[in-house]
């Protein structure tokens, strides 16, 4: 149900999905990175994981959004990991939301045939998802989450940290300086 146009589409007999090859050009959250692969950009949401949301700015309005503690450190775990890295990722799903005139790719992202988003979660930057897994990757995908929060890696070191779906940060609009 990839409705992507990429040249780099196949399906690998080992994988369920669509398993696509790119160059990683941008990170913008600690679970959001955008692949190119052969020319096109395929918006990539990390499968099965929740990084802590990240302070959102528009200069030109003023319009600001704060975001969660250790977003910012998610985002730079994430982005030393992968950023101007050839990956595979396999699609599970696609999503399109209103407010993006793109549909985002919900995938696991590999390197060097390490998975990343289980790295993320093992390294505590981010949730598991329950919402973005199938049930037969519950079990992988919390077992990271619960051993991070044991050891009191990355996010973890927080008392009481607050899940991203959860958070219901205020906008704010700045005054405009000139």
């Amino acid at each position: 149900m990839l409705l992507l146009a990429a040249p780099a589409l196949a399906v690998d007999p080992h994988h369920h999905g669509n398993i696509i090859e790119g160059l990683v050009v941008g990170v913008s959250e600690g679970d959001r990175i955008t692949v190119n692969s052969f020319g096109t950009e395929i918006p990539v949401r990390l499968y099965g994981i929740a990084a802590p949301q990240t302070a959102k700015i528009d200069k030109f309005t003023g319009w600001y959004k704060p975001g969660q503690p250790y977003a910012e450190d998610a985002f730079r775990a994430l982005s030393i990991k992968v950023l101007h890295q050839m990956v595979k990722i396999e699609v599970k799903q696609t999503l399109l939301f209103k407010t993006q005139p793109n549909q985002i790719a919900v995938a696991v992202v590999y390197l060097d045939g390490r998975n990343i988003n289980l790295e993320m979660l093992h390294e505590g930057w981010a949730w598991a998802y329950r919402r973005l897994l199938s049930r037969a990757d519950h079990p992988q995908f919390f077992s990271e989450e619960r051993m991070a929060r044991s050891r009191r890696n990355g996010l973890w070191i927080q008392e009481n940290p607050q899940a991203p779906w959860e958070f219901k940060p205020q906008v704010k609009i700045k005054a405009k300086q000139n």
